[in-house]
């Protein structure tokens, strides 16, 4: 079973409030040769992406220069849906993942964004992000990385907010996806395969990626 995670982009998709709006446009070369060739104005870090360690440290590495091996590792789902608007993510809030089932897994963050995403004052500026803590005990359970359905990992309009679980993972050569939808079947605390490889930009802090996640055995 493939499970999709990945949010479609299109003209105007709810995005970081502070970017320009993204456009989609068809020229008209359907007229002219018969085909349809779409152009798009998108910033590299909206819709479904992955953030590079350059994101946040100018001397690490840029999207292109991460190896094949980044994108995908086990996953486990955790179940944050409870959590208030524009509340963090804490240590407290990852009583269910031992190293056991976390250790080189990516894990992902459920905090009902996914579902909530429309350009609304709530969805673009109050999701549940990860704090500098919760980031850093999920370090030392030995993760592979964070997803997360918000639109960032830290939270928003704070800079040490936005920052601190950025720096954690970052520094530590931690994946991060954003800006995910998290399939309900992923909630039974079962480890599965993730995978989201990005567009290969020279140079780029992040860049968009189509990120899945399978039963394990079913595409061995």
């Amino acid at each position: 079973m493939l499970y999709d995670l990945s949010q479609p982009v299109y003209n105007n998709v709810p995005q970081w409030p502070h970017l320009s709006p993204t456009s989609m446009t068809v020229p008209q070369l359907a007229a002219i040769v018969g085909v349809n060739v779409e152009r798009i104005d998108l910033a590299t870090h909206t819709g479904t992406h992955i953030d590079a360690p350059y994101h946040f440290f100018p001397d690490l590495e840029t999207i292109d220069k991460l190896p094949l091996d980044h994108f995908h590792a086990p996953c486990i789902a955790v179940e944050l849906r409870h959590k208030p608007a524009g509340s963090g993510i804490l240590p407290v809030d990852f009583n269910g993942l031992t190293e056991k089932n976390a250790k080189g897994a990516i894990i992902l963050l459920k905090t009902g964004w996914g579902d909530k995403r429309a350009l609304t004052q709530e969805f673009l500026t109050a999701w549940p992000y990860l704090t500098g803590e919760g980031a850093r005990y999920l370090l030392s359970l030995g993760i592979h990385g964070v997803g997360i359905e918000g639109l960032s990992v830290g939270g928003f309009n704070d800079p040490e907010k936005e920052a601190a679980s950025h720096k954690a993972l970052l520094g530590a050569r931690k994946l991060i996806v954003e800006d995910i939808r998290i399939p309900e079947p992923l909630l039974d605390g079962k480890r599965r395969h993730f995978a989201a490889f990005p567009i290969l930009i020279t140079g780029a802090g992040g860049a968009w990626a189509r990120a899945i996640a399978w039963d394990e055995g079913d595409m061995s």
